[in-house]
């Protein structure tokens, strides 16, 4: 059994699989956002499931990052994980992760075993080259091939050739609603001096090379510039080019204007690319440059806003890059997305409004899921009023269902205080939740700890941030006090109480002048946090 916290969802997904397989779907699909724990799924179904099990993935991200989760969900199949992967060839170990392109050479192919438990393709929207064809007939005697994707959407082949059915899907704007990803604002940044029209295209998208040429032209580095001073400042970013020129350029103009900004694409050595990632997520770095390299595989919760500067008409293409800014994180309230475009409006041309079914573009400041809701209300409308119309014509009454509280409006972001290394979320009845790393050295493992006055539990251990960060909010609306935890809830703006007083004063917490109840209660948190965290850490130690 996975030793993971799954989130509902996540167990509806494992559940519709193993549904399926009673039905007799032997290659079932999963569409999930990026930023909603795909790996979590997949890793947790393998820990569940048992025997051997093998993880294709066509990037070295995706496979350490399947290593990774199969070692957080079941740590006896942490023990017996193997890679396929360049000189390495561990084809008979327990869990193979095995990389697409290694595989996809006969020789290696040959030496891997035609029969899995559990097979899951990562990313399994590339599943129709013929790559990836190669390989799945290889192995169709498993009894499960899982393909698991954010984009069930492919350009140069039909998905339903290689998978019989979606068996479980969920939306972004659903996940940005239930409070699993982050709000969306956009900004579209036209370029006057660009008619894509003209740009060259090559395999059904803008040729890169051309692209870059016409944005260079446009001045696309000085209107992103502006974009991002205008609208983004102090976000953390990141910014998706076509062309190494491009994102070098790109990366110059944001650092002569005193701007850190740096630029990394496919011929960047890992150590290199490793460490601008690691400036970029400390904030040594505010503003990274790439060009086709982060929109698979890589995540960065803290990060708040993408910069679209590779107009693209694949949609799969756009949601993976948008994808990479949709994570939560402690105190992150939106992501930003700024479209670069050319002056006309293409109807192929990807854009926010088209990812999520806008048939506009935002008002400057309205999330996506606002706008959606007044593009539903103004849908009501119309059909009510059309209704209304029909009924006075027909001259008889007719009636139908509406919903009086209108669509249900996403949690706010929970109000996160950070001391030292750590996170806390005060979840009321003296219970804190803290989020703290693994280990000193390394920013990428945390746990999640309840504290309680007399007690700590471990709620998850060795997990990425963003994940810890969902657990511990999950954690919070399973004891209903999410609305304790909103940032803008009415209480916090009152008085300070006398009980509070009087607890800052046992603490020898000085009271600032004009303290409101929020004021007083991130106070008491953060000390009473801190006491604990002492004792959970000294406890661990001991």
């Amino acid at each position: 059994m996975s030793a993971l916290a799954l989130r509902p969802y996540q167990q509806e997904a494992i559940a519709a699989v193993e549904d399926a397989l009673e039905r007799g779907v032997r290659r079932p699909l999963i569409v999930l956002p990026t930023g909603t724990g795909k790996t979590v799924v997949f890793a947790s179904l393998i820990a569940r499931r048992g025997g051997s099990a093998l993880v294709l993935a066509h990037r070295d991200e995706l496979l350490r990052q399947a290593a990774d989760k199969l070692t957080t969900a079941d740590r006896t199949l942490g023990l017996g994980v193997g890679f396929v992967q360049a000189e390495r060839n561990d084809t008979h170990a327990p869990v193979v992760v095995a990389s697409v392109q290694t595989l996809a050479r006969q020789a290696r192919l040959d030496r891997l075993p035609r029969r899995f438990d559990t097979v899951v393709v990562d990313e399994a929207h590339h599943a129709a080259a013929r790559s990836y064809q190669r390989i799945i007939s290889h192995l169709d005697a498993s009894p499960l091939i899982l393909g698991v994707t954010a984009t069930p959407r492919r350009s140069d082949g039909r998905l339903g050739d290689v998978w019989q059915e979606v068996t479980f899907q969920r939306g972004i704007a659903e996940m940005i609603r239930a409070g699993y990803l982050a709000e969306v604002r956009g900004v579209r940044v036209g370029l006057e001096a660009i008619d894509l029209d003209n740009v060259a295209q090559l395999g059904g998208d803008f040729d890169a090379e051309a692209l870059g040429d016409a944005l260079e032209q446009a001045a696309a580095p000085r209107h992103v510039l502006a974009a991002y001073q205008q609208h983004a400042t102090p976000r953390k970013a990141a910014v998706f080019v076509p062309t190494v020129s491009l994102a070098h350029t790109v990366a110059r103009v944001f650092t002569e204007t005193g701007i850190a900004a740096e630029a990394l694409d496919g011929s960047t050595p890992f150590e290199h690319r490793r460490a601008i990632l690691d400036r970029l997520r400390t904030g040594e770095t505010q503003v990274v440059v790439n060009v086709g390299v982060l929109s698979e595989g890589w995540d960065e919760p803290s990060l708040e806003c993408i910069v679209i500067a590779t107009p693209t008409r694949s949609q799969v293409k756009y949601a993976q890059i948008a994808g990479r800014g949709l994570r939560t994180f402690p105190g992150k309230t939106d992501c930003l997305v700024i479209d670069v475009v050319g002056v006309t409006d293409r109807l192929d041309l990807q854009t926010l409004p088209r990812l999520f079914g806008l048939r506009a573009q935002p008002e400057p400041g309205v999330t996506v899921t606002e706008a959606l809701d007044r593009q539903a209300a103004a849908d009501d409308a119309a059909a009510a009023a059309s209704t209304a119309k029909r009924a006075q014509a027909e001259g008889a009454m007719r009636s139908r269902q509406v919903s009086v509280l209108g669509p249900r409006a996403r949690d706010r972001p929970m109000h996160w205080l950070r001391h030292d290394r750590f996170w806390l979320l005060a979840a009321g009845q003296g219970t804190i939740l803290a989020l703290g790393p693994m280990r000193h050295d390394d920013g990428d493992r945390w746990a999640v700890v309840r504290l309680d006055r007399d007690r700590h539990e471990i709620l998850a251990r060795d997990v990425d941030l963003a994940y810890a960060h969902g657990i511990a909010e999950d954690h919070i609306r399973a004891l209903g006090a999410h609305r304790l935890a909103d940032p803008q809830a009415a209480w916090r703006r009152k008085p300070i109480s006398d009980s509070q007083i009087q607890t800052l004063r046992r603490l020898h917490i000085p009271i600032p002048d004009r303290a409101t109840k929020g004021d007083a209660s991130d106070l008491i948190a953060l000390a009473q946090g801190a006491r604990r965290l002492r004792a959970f850490i000294r406890q661990r130690a001991a």
